[in-house]
C-alpha cells in the first residue's frame, strides 16, 4: 500500500510516454495483426488449392497431405476467429469502464468525484461541529467505496481477459504443433516430387524478416497516432500493415521495392522449374511465420494487461489509504490533499479519458484486403517517386 507521502490521487502509468492509454500497445495490435492470418486460413481443399491456384495434377498427387493440413487450418482458424469476434472485443470492452471511471475522477473542478473527496477533508479539517464532521466522513467513505467497487469491478474483467488469453495461448501452442507437422509432411512430399526447396524457403524467409523490421518503425508510429489499423495479406508472402506501407516514401519506398522485386523474381525463377510446389512452399513459409507470430505474442500482450492491473491496485491503494488517513487523523488527510492541486487532477483524468476513447475509436480493423506482390511493388514504386 502507498504511503502517505506517495498519494498523488492520479491515473499514474494508465497513460504512457507517448501520451496514448496502456493498452493502446505494440505487442496487443500484432497480435490482432497476425490472428488474422489465422483467420483467413484456406479451411477446405478446394480453397486451398484455389488460393494458390495449384493445378489439379498437383492437388491430386498430395491430396492425402493436403487434407490434413486444412483439417489442422480449419482448427486453428476458429480459434483464430473466436478471439478476432469475443476475446479481443472483450479487450477493448475494458476501456469502456476506464472510461467512465475517468469521466468521474475528472469532469470539472465542480462535479469531478475526486475533488469532492479533497474538498470535503478540507472541510472537515475546519468543522468543530460533530454532526457535520459525521456527515462529511460518510460522503468521503461512500464516494472512496464506490469507486474502490469500481476499480474491483474493472479488475475483475481484466482478470477474466488475462485467463482468455491463457486460453487462446494453449489453445494456439495445440494449433502450431498440428501445422508443423501436417505442413512438414506436404514439404517432404512436394521435395520428393521435384527436389530439395530449402533454399526457396530459406530466402522467403529472410525476405519476410527484412521487410517486417522495415516496418516496425512505420507500424509504431500510426499505433502512437491512433490510427485504425489496415491489413493486408499479400499472396505467397504474408500479412503486411497496409496503413504503415502507405506511409513510405522516397529512398525508403525504393528501397522496400527492390526487395518486393528481388521477392518476385525469386519466386518466378522457382516457378519456371517447380510453379506449384514453389507457391505451395512460399504459402507454407508465409502462414508458419504469421501464425507462429500469434503464439509469441500471447504472453506479451498478456504482460501489458497485467500492468495495467497494477496500475489499478496503485490508484486503489491510493484510495484505501486516504480513507484510513481520514479516519485515523483528518488533519494529517488535510495535508494530504493540500498538496494537490484541484484543476491539474481533473485534467490529467480527462486525458486518460480522451485517451482511452481515442483507443476506442481506432482499436478494431473492420476487414483485411488481398493483394499480390505485383500490386505491392507497383505501389512502392509509385511512392518513390514522391
Amino acid at each position: 500500500m502507498s504511503s502517505d507521502s506517495d498519494i498523488d490521487m492520479e491515473p499514474k502509468g494508465l497513460v504512457n510516454d507517448d501520451g496514448n492509454y496502456i493498452l493502446q500497445h505494440d505487442d496487443i495490435a500484432n497480435l490482432l495483426k497476425y490472428v488474422w492470418s489465422g483467420v483467413l486460413l484456406p479451411v477446405t481443399e478446394d480453397a486451398y488449392t484455389q488460393r494458390l491456384q495449384l493445378s489439379d495434377d498437383t492437388a491430386g498427387k498430395l491430396s492425402d497431405v493436403i487434407k490434413p493440413l486444412v483439417a489442422a487450418y480449419a482448427v486453428a482458424q476458429t480459434n483464430c476467429q473466436v478471439f478476432k469476434d469475443k476475446t479481443y472485443p472483450g479487450i477493448v470492452d475494458l476501456s469502456s469502464d476506464v472510461y467512465n471511471y475517468a469521466q468521474n475522477a475528472g469532469g470539472t473542478v465542480e462535479d469531478s468525484y475526486y475533488v469532492n473527496i479533497i474538498s470535503w477533508i478540507k472541510q472537515l479539517s475546519q468543522s468543530t461541529d460533530k454532526d457535520e464532521q459525521e456527515d462529511l466522513h460518510g460522503a468521503i467513505d461512500a464516494v472512496i467505496d464506490q469507486q474502490l467497487e469500481a476499480i474491483q469491478a474493472l479488475q475483475d474483467r481484466a482478470d477474466a481477459a488475462v485467463g482468455e488469453l491463457a486460453k487462446f495461448e494453449d489453445q494456439s501452442e495445440k494449433d502450431q504443433d498440428a501445422l508443423t507437422t501436417r505442413s512438414n509432411a506436404v514439404k517432404d512430399k512436394a521435395t520428393a516430387e521435384v527436389g530439395n526447396l530449402d533454399d526457396l524457403n530459406a530466402k522467403l524467409k529472410e525476405y519476410r524478416d527484412e521487410l517486417t523490421d522495415d516496418l516496425k518503425e512505420y507500424e509504431h508510429d500510426k499505433l502512437v497516432e491512433e490510427t485504425s489499423a489496415a491489413y493486408c495479406w499479400i499472396g505467397l508472402f504474408g500479412l503486411i500493415a497496409a496503413a504503415a506501407v502507405a506511409s513510405v516514401y522516397g529512398d525508403k519506398a525504393a528501397k522496400m521495392a527492390k526487395r518486393i522485386d528481388e521477392v518476385r523474381q525469386l519466386i518466378r525463377d522457382w516457378e519456371a522449374k517447380v510453379r506449384d510446389e514453389t507457391r505451395l512452399i512460399s504459402d507454407l513459409g508465409a502462414i508458419s511465420t504469421d501464425v507462429g507470430n500469434v503464439l509469441t505474442l500471447i504472453k506479451p500482450a498478456i504482460a501489458v494487461i497485467q500492468k495495467m492491473i497494477g496500475v489499478w491496485t496503485a490508484i486503489a491503494n491510493d484510495l484505501k489509504n486516504l480513507k484510513d488517513t481520514v479516519n485515523k487523523d483528518f488533519k494529517i488527510a488535510n495535508e494530504i490533499v493540500a498538496r494537490m492541486e484541484a484543476t491539474k487532477l481533473v485534467d490529467k483524468w480527462n486525458d486518460l479519458a480522451e485517451s482511452v476513447d481515442k483507443y476506442r475509436q481506432a482499436a478494431f480493423v473492420s476487414d483485411v484486403s488481398t493483394a499480390t506482390l505485383d500490386d505491392l511493388s507497383a505501389q512502392l514504386h509509385e511512392q518513390a517517386t514522391r
